[in-house]
């Protein structure tokens, strides 16, 4: 039975090592000590999961819970599924209702009121939503955290809600329990922007790409190859008049902005950039700088942006044709009545 664990703990760890293949060749191994139990069905719906089979995986977390009904991992795996892959954060709620009923220890019920908080805070009626998510995180606040990953999402949370101050505190606490906490830090980065500490902002932000630079991988991760013909495919969407405006653009596509975008005061998350002047802007008499016309894609934020390989392909196309519009001096209150905001 210890090995089996061990083997379940080392499929979780190659999973988020962006390892797929390691992780199923976990999973077999685990299954050898038998199929049917929670913890293996737990990796098995992760796993699932990341191949992008997410009504297989909830299958399998159905059965999880079912072998251990006093177990609240399998429905919060499953209210994770719900509101990331699937969208629906009453289905999310509502399992996060079931998780919170099975947890005692604080930051085991924490990771369940972060969900509950994170689905209510995505409800259609916005002033319900809001005062939801506000009673959730009261709840959250009684609570001892030390988890840097649930003080990160916590403090997401609060500048959720606009309170800048509390989300600090969040972010610096996670922070100081983990140095090597990106996520944290681009939240430090986002509450400076909204106070206006541009070089505070910067700071925070170094730091993001800094660590970002470092993550591996996920399991949805396309090869350079794989990842152009499906830029590609998007441009091809694009009217025969407008391809021809954009002969001479190119899509370039690197893992994350250039240090210098971010040491301007670029987000280092950003999805992709373009850069040159707008078509509208254009004159054959200027005394504009030179500066070649291309859209930019960044590969490690639109993975780290996906839930799975089918939402990155979607991400992709968005974005090129998101950037493909500044082009044409399109601004994003026109992009978002497109649907490419």
């Amino acid at each position: 039975m210890s090995h089996q664990r061990d083997r379940i703990e080392r499929g979780w760890q190659l999973l988020e090592a962006g390892d797929l293949a390691g992780a199923e060749a976990a999973l077999r191994r685990a299954q050898q000590g038998g199929s049917d139990g929670a913890d293996v069905l737990c990796l098995a719906g992760a796993v699932a999961s990341a191949r992008g089979e997410i009504d297989d995986a909830l299958d399998l977390l159905a059965r999880a819970a079912a072998a251990d009904p006093e177990d609240p991992h399998p429905l919060l795996q499953a209210g994770e599924l719900e509101l990331y892959s699937r969208g629906d954060p009453k289905a999310a709620i509502a399992m996060a209702g079931r998780a919170l009923a099975l947890t005692d220890e604080d930051e085991e019920r924490a990771d369940v009121l972060l969900l509950r908080a994170e689905a209510e805070f995505q409800l259609e009626d916005e002033k319900a939503a809001l005062a939801a998510a506000a009673d959730t995180m009261a709840m959250v606040e009684e609570l001892e955290i030390a988890d840097p990953v649930l003080l990160t999402r916590a403090a997401q949370m609060y500048l959720d809600l606009d309170r800048w101050d509390d989300a600090e505190r969040g972010y610096l606490a996670a922070v100081e329990e983990d140095p090597s906490q990106a996520d944290a830090h681009h939240g430090l980065g986002l509450v400076y922007e909204r106070r206006g500490d541009r070089e505070a902002m910067i700071r925070a932000w170094t730091d993001t790409r800094r660590l970002d630079e470092l993550a591996p991988p996920p399991p949805w991760h396309l090869s350079l190859d794989e990842f152009e013909k499906v830029a590609e495919a998007a441009m091809a969407e694009l009217p025969p008049e407008v391809l021809s405006r954009l002969e001479n653009v190119p899509v370039l596509i690197a893992d994350l902005p250039d240090e210098h975008l971010v040491e301007e005061g670029y987000d280092p998350r950003l999805l992709g950039l373009f850069s040159g002047v707008p078509l509208p802007g254009k004159s054959h008499a200027t005394n504009q700088v030179a500066v070649i016309d291309a859209v930019h894609l960044y590969q490690k934020n639109l993975e780290r942006e996906s839930a799975d390989r089918e939402q990155l392909v979607e991400e992709i196309r968005v974005t090129v044709l998101h950037e493909t519009a500044h082009f044409f001096g399109l601004e994003d209150d026109d992009l978002d009545s497109l649907g490419l905001g």
